[in-house]
């Protein structure tokens, strides 16, 4: 299994209406069989205006798959334009999970 973390760093005050994006993606996901467990999170301490989602996948080439269909579609609906406009930056790291305890 493979952890997924993106971790993006929004606008100022603007956390908030992109952790609410993700969470109308909650639906969708759990429609695919890509992503086997999601989680949003926000900052505590550190950087402010930071979210992070964590996912785990089987497969590395099924997800960016799977994301490239949720882009295009995406943007034939105009929900990418609603998250972009709070995004600022951000990176994606990916992990081997060795154990779960």
């Amino acid at each position: 299994m493979i952890l997924e973390r993106t971790v993006l760093h929004c606008k100022p005050g603007t956390a908030r209406q992109m952790v609410e994006s993700f969470k109308g993606l909650g639906g969708r996901l759990k429609e695919q069989d890509v992503i086997k467990s999601f989680r949003i999170l926000t900052d505590l301490t550190g950087s402010f205006d930071t979210v992070v989602i964590e996912s785990e996948i089987e497969s590395i080439d099924a997800y960016f798959a799977m994301l490239q269909a949720m882009f295009a579609e995406g943007a034939n609906s105009g929900e990418q334009d609603a998250a972009m406009a709070v995004y600022n930056t951000g990176h994606r790291t990916f992990y081997a999970i060795e154990g779960n305890y």
